[in-house]
């Protein structure tokens, strides 16, 4: 399936693919496919060899990571207009992640031979790749410091705020307890304990491995104060 005028305009809404030229943006939708994937339809797998660049249409794409033998994180959820891949499609690497549809969704693929294809039409595209490799990068080097630095209470505000935003925030965030506990760098008990007190004073509703923020200013406000939980 061939790219849409929707999906151009869904993939111009996010801040890398807006900032290309126009006639690079032309170049990748010309050789790039839409493709659909079930719930819990794997990508790519952690170690896999690239299989080109993917952006997310529509629905939920989660990667996640195994940073020690038992363990598994969730790194990001993506949603409309967010690129992955970047990394293993320019360096040739194995993929540091598995790349999971979370519900139906809908992709827009560049496969590594269309990636050099374009390369070799307009070598200035790596350097775009590049700049798509740093930005995630530094959002990372951003999220460490981050954890490392701030109260858990604040911690939980910005995973919170973050995933709703990458996933456009409309509607309750899909997400378990246990993933975002992984994220938070707490245990389930300690992030349970903070969630519960987000919801009495009405910033978020719990309900089964879904959380509705209620108040989004409360939550940015909380993401920088680090307000202890009661």
């Amino acid at each position: 399936m061939r790219p849409t005028a929707e999906h151009r305009r869904i993939l111009e809404a996010g801040d890398w693919f807006a900032a290309l030229p126009a006639e690079r943006r032309d170049l990748i939708l010309g050789e790039a496919s839409v493709t659909l994937a079930p719930d819990a339809a794997r990508l790519y797998g952690a170690g896999d060899p690239p299989n080109g660049l993917w952006a997310v249409l529509e629905g939920q794409v989660r990667l996640v990571g195994y940073p020690a033998s038992g363990m598994e994180i969730l790194v990001r959820i993506l949603g409309p207009g967010a690129w992955f891949g970047e990394l293993s499609t320019l360096d040739g690497g194995p993929r540091p992640h598995d790349a999971i549809a979370f519900g139906p969704a809908s992709m827009l693929h560049l496969s590594q031979a269309a990636v050099t294809r374009l390369g070799e039409q307009a070598a200035v595209l790596y350097r775009d790749l590049g700049l798509l490799v740093c930005a995630n990068q530094r959002a990372a080097l951003a999220f460490i410091e981050q954890r490392a630095g701030q109260p858990t209470a604040a911690r939980l505000a910005r995973a919170l705020a973050k995933a709703a935003a990458e996933t456009g925030g409309a509607g309750p965030l899909s997400i378990r307890q246990a993933e975002l506990a992984s994220v938070v760098g707490v245990s389930r008990q300690t992030l349970n304990r903070g969630l519960r007190s987000l919801e009495r004073a009405g910033i978020v509703a719990l309900g089964y491995a879904s959380i509705a923020i209620l108040d989004p200013a409360r939550l940015a406000r909380l993401c920088g104060r680090g307000e202890p939980w009661a």
